[in-house]
């Protein structure tokens, strides 16, 4: 292994000297920004007034504690997390670790371990540039309701932390700068093209964790509460309660319901009419969601503590299947016909865009009076001239036709959009190839499984993401011509967050949709072989 032996050894003493510093410096500040958080410090504090208690100890009025009776101000655990939150102590607790084994390991000339820390010292005084200002510039100002005037002086004292952070590591930078051809010498290109390829991510994991981690770790914390939507009485840490309450289900085997005759009857649809399931589980706030039978008698029923969730989950579910199926078939033809050459083409083009580019809200009011289940409905209307129904349909009333109708609303507004990311694939495809087919006698039939089909699989998986996605998190379409009859996962949420007004177990919902959606796509993209796209 290729050493550093022909560095100054004293240079490597105190770059491995500035990285024992930084990680021990990090262990440090962790620890000392947790115990000096006002929450921390409150729960620890009513931890030691509850010790006290236990102790026989008296005078806790002053705090909050009535002899006997111990009254949590602030949870512990919830008090770290609201403080500290969960990815900024674990990001520098590894951070921190990590660069205590560098110092060893550069300490010990391993010149790999020495060009990685290049990339370590570089954003890590980049990130504390921006600390420093951030600092200096938040800090300074007042705060007229906390009495507090604007000061330079306060916020300078905030940033020197930060700022000599900066020096330490800009030192480093310089230092790596100026031994460049010492340290890079003999690296081969595949190491190096790693190291500019984590330089480059750099930005994007930071921007993602700020706009979407730091928000969706705030929705989890909250999850383990039971706090209420713009309550004025602070959250009780309850663990994992809501999930239990989300995801708790049981199998069941029922019988039919049986006549004097001792067969079993049927409700006015024609179903099999099957019994409940024992009651000590009714009381304990199982609902039936599915039942399943497996023969003329018996049935399997699944039953949830929250039925509603679960059904949500199934509506979205069915609708995000069927949609997107019938919108790539459709999107594919429509593709197909644009991109053949015809008189009036970008005519077409422009005029098909028009659903994609009506507002949802929009679209569903117009389809909510076409569906209308008397003759004033034009959708009835038609099928009724067509002979394909004998009768007008309550497409939005009727439980069984409300989820096709919404398809039916969907297909019909997005299907352009598939459309046109099918057709930006089936202009990629170049011409010769189709000439190349038909020379050596392939029909058009042909043509398209064996040229087009094949090389539009790209697009093809990209359309079916993108639409998938926006099908599972669908909420307006259902919202709007729905309401509560039938509920989405996102207007479940909607309805247990703003109008329950539930922010503990309307988090739990979020996350718990954000689990779905990424187990869907991960499945999608294996299942389509995206990584070798």
């Amino acid at each position: 292994m290729m050493t550093t032996k022909k560095l100054f050894k004293n240079d490597i003493l105190l770059i491995s000297l500035l990285f024992l510093g930084l990680g021990v410096g990090g262990l440090f500040w962790l620890y000392w920004s947790t115990i000096h958080s006002p929450d921390v410090d409150e729960a620890l504090r009513n931890m030691g007034n509850q010790i006290g208690v236990y102790l026989g100890m008296t005078h806790y009025e002053a705090v909050g504690f009535n002899m006997g009776q111990i009254i949590y101000e602030k949870n512990l655990f919830l008090a770290f997390l609201d403080s500290m939150g969960i990815i900024i102590p674990f990001v520098v607790l590894v951070m921190g670790l990590r660069f205590i084994q560098m110092s060893t390991q550069i300490a010990k000339q391993r010149i790999e371990t020495v060009r990685w820390g290049q990339v370590a010292v570089l954003w890590l005084t980049i990130g504390a540039i921006l600390l420093t200002l951030l600092q200096l510039f938040t800090r300074s100002q007042a705060d007229p309701t906390a009495g507090v005037p604007f000061s330079w002086e306060r916020g300078i004292s905030l940033a020197l932390p930060w700022f000599f952070l900066a020096l330490a590591c800009g030192a480093g930078v310089v230092w790596y700068t100026r031994q460049r051809d010492i340290i890079m010498r003999d690296e081969t290109l595949i190491k190096r093209n790693v190291r500019m390829a984590w330089n480059l991510l750099m930005p994007t994991l930071a921007v993602l964790i700020v706009v979407a981690a730091r928000p969706l770790e705030q929705t989890f914390i909250t999850s383990l509460t039971d706090k209420r939507f713009a309550g004025t009485e602070d959250a009780e840490f309850i663990g994992l309660d809501n999930y239990s309450k989300l995801l708790t289900m049981r199998l069941d085997t029922v019988e039919c319901r049986k006549n004097d005759a001792g067969e079993c009857t049927t409700s006015r649809n024609g179903n099999t009419s099957w019994a409940l399931i024992p009651r000590e589980y009714l009381l304990n706030g199982y609902t039936p969601v599915i039942t399943i039978p497996f023969n003329s008698s018996q049935a399997l029923v699944i039953s949830s503590t929250d039925s509603t969730f679960i059904e949500s989950v199934l509506n979205t579910v069915h609708f995000t299947i069927l949609s997107v199926t019938l919108e790539l078939i459709l999107g594919l033809f429509i593709a197909l016909t644009v991109n053949s050459q015809f008189k009036g083409r970008g005519l077409v083009r422009a005029v098909m865009l028009v659903p994609w580019a009506i507002p949802t809200v929009i679209s569903a009011r117009l389809w909510e009076l076409m569906l209308r289940d008397n003759q004033s409905g034009i959708i009835n209307k038609i099928l009724l001239d067509l002979g394909i129904i004998s009768q007008s349909q309550a497409w939005l009333s009727n439980s069984d036709l409300q989820i096709n109708a919404l398809i039916m609303v969907d297909v019909w507004k997005t299907t352009p959009f598939m459309a046109l990311l099918l057709l930006a694939g089936l202009q990629l495809i170049p011409e010769d190839l189709y000439e190349a087919a038909s020379i050596d006698g392939a029909s058009r039939v042909q043509q398209f499984f064996t040229v087009t089909l094949p090389l539009l699989r790209p697009t093809i998986a990209i359309a079916l993401i993108f639409r998938s996605l926006d099908a599972l998190r669908a909420f307006d379409v259902f919202q709007v011509l729905l309401g509560r009859q039938k509920m989405s996962m996102a207007t479940y949420n909607y309805e247990t967050l703003i109008q329950s007004q539930q922010a503990g177990y309307g988090s739990a919902v979020s996350v718990i949709i954000f689990i779905l959606i990424s187990i869907f796509t991960i499945i999608y993209v294996r299942s389509i072989k995206m990584e070798n796209v």
